[in-house]
């Protein structure tokens, strides 16, 4: 009986989402502490979670882009970055204005 708990315990705390990731609660900031990471035309970001006060900045977009998600929120999990790159480079994100 008690395999049988732990299994269905188990499960559960796999199929929960802890950090949010599937939530529409993210949204990329400005980081103006990291600025000096970045070249001239870009912006160093943060994707952040307020509800949960949770970050991964070292991000970086081009201004435009940067301008066109400010305000906007996503969910972590669309977050497209360019593997290789440091600040890590945003390629894409799909706001939750988009569904």
């Amino acid at each position: 009986m008690s395999r049988w708990c732990l299994l269905i315990f188990a499960l559960i705390l796999v199929g929960c989402d802890w950090y949010h990731k599937d939530k529409c609660e993210w949204y990329l900031v400005p980081e103006p502490d990291d600025a000096s990471k970045v070249e001239p035309g870009w912006v160093a970001l943060c994707a952040r979670n307020y509800v949960i006060n949770k970050q991964r900045c070292l991000l970086k977009a081009k201004l435009p882009f940067a301008k066109a998600v400010y305000g906007k929120p996503f969910r972590y999990n669309t977050l497209e970055v360019k593997p290789g790159t440091y600040p890590k480079e945003v390629l894409s994100i799909k706001t939750c204005n988009d569904d």
